[in-house]
């Protein structure tokens, strides 16, 4: 028999014990005729509450929020027995105040604060995002600049995983944004705001237009934090970190994504990348993600980065790879110009130094896309 279920029955018996004491005593000082009625009522409130005490918790899976400490007993100022990393499986096996009682996977029991452990709707979760990006090459890289609310769904509504310091490093996947007006608790899908530039404090509400309740959109980022934990941040905690020589290389607009797509020998300084990089008009919303697709390569001659082609495009996040008969590309998805229910999906290659378009057909766009 385990030990904690002994002493669980030790308990019980103890208590029904002393309950039974307390009752001869009354007898014997009253010589009340109905003590057996009571005797019996009392008992029987005590086995039920005992009942219920033993079934208010279900032995059940979990998962750790965050990175979070394993202590020996339910009480913070205990022996730590290990640190544990987020998404670390554990057993639930009961609940002490504030606290869960686990088990690891190796065996090791201990006690985790119950705020940083989630059930199985967060493992589900975690698990979903972690394969939503399976095989998508990263859109940009970008670091925290202030506190930043690590969230497994966007919107300002959904639980706080964790707060990020200052200076995280995240690599970038999607860009969504959710929005709707102060009376409802949906948030509906849809494009990110291309203009926001500003900074706000972290998760405050933006304000909506002068006289329209309806208009408020809040830009949240897919980010990979460097545990491997997928997630969202709101944007104006981050800052987008693309190579310091494509940086300022289209001054009159928003970079939001870049991608490298091949390389260029050069004989003096070596390999050097040519990127794919997204752009936006700044202070406005197009209803896309970007509107301006530029090959940024390096110029071996020049000794510098030029754009060597671009195109205009209302443009859906993520860029991803693309080759054709060993040549290498990239597919891009943007809006159909007459279906608000369709977006096109278009696939180019890189060919003797330019870039031509292969094909492109429809394909269905997601809910709320636009």
């Amino acid at each position: 028999m385990e030990p904690h279920k002994s002493n669980e029955k030790k308990s019980a018996f103890y208590k029904l014990s002393f309950v039974t004491f307390i009752l001869l005593v009354f007898a014997l000082a009253t010589g009340c005729q109905e003590i057996d009625t009571i005797k019996r009522e009392i008992i029987l409130k005590v086995q039920t509450k005992l009942l219920k005490k033993k079934a208010q918790f279900t032995p059940r899976d979990g998962i750790t929020l965050r990175p979070a400490s394993l202590y020996q007993t339910a009480n913070l100022n205990s022996e730590i027995l290990r640190r544990l990393p987020a998404e670390t499986s554990v057993g639930l096996l009961d609940k002490v105040g504030e606290m869960y009682k686990v088990r690891t996977r190796d065996g090791r029991e201990g006690y985790v604060e119950q705020k940083a452990i989630g059930g199985e709707d967060i493992i589900a979760k975690t698990q979903e995002l972690r394969k939503s990006i399976e095989g998508m090459p990263s859109q940009g890289e970008a670091v925290t600049k202030s506190k930043a609310n690590f969230r497994l769904t966007p919107g300002r509504q959904h639980e706080i995983i964790e707060v990020l310091p200052p200076g995280k490093k995240l690599e970038v996947y999607e860009r969504v944004v959710t929005t709707g007006n102060s009376s409802t608790n949906d948030k509906a899908v849809v494009r990110a705001k291309a203009g926001d530039s500003g900074v706000t404090p972290a998760d405050e509400p933006s304000s909506p237009e002068e006289g329209n309740e309806d208009i408020r959109k809040d830009v949240w980022y897919k980010v990979k934090i460097e545990d491997g934990r997928v997630g969202y941040i709101f944007t104006h905690n981050m800052k987008l970190t693309p190579p310091e020589d494509i940086a300022k290389t289209v001054p009159f607009m928003r970079m939001i994504a870049w991608r490298t797509v091949n390389v260029t020998d050069d004989p003096d300084i070596g390999a050097k990348s040519n990127y794919i990089v997204a752009y936006t008009p700044i202070g406005k919303d197009p209803g896309c993600d970007y509107t301006r697709l530029y090959l940024v390569s390096w110029s071996s001659k020049l000794k510098r980065r030029i754009i060597t082609w671009q195109l205009r495009i209302n443009g859906i996040l993520p860029i991803t790879d693309y080759h054709f008969e060993g040549k290498p590309g990239f597919s891009v998805r943007y809006l159909h110009p007459t279906k608000s229910d369709k977006l096109v999906l278009a696939n180019f290659i890189f060919n003797k130094g330019s870039v031509r378009k292969v094909s492109e057909e429809e394909i269905p766009s997601p809910a709320g896309l636009h």
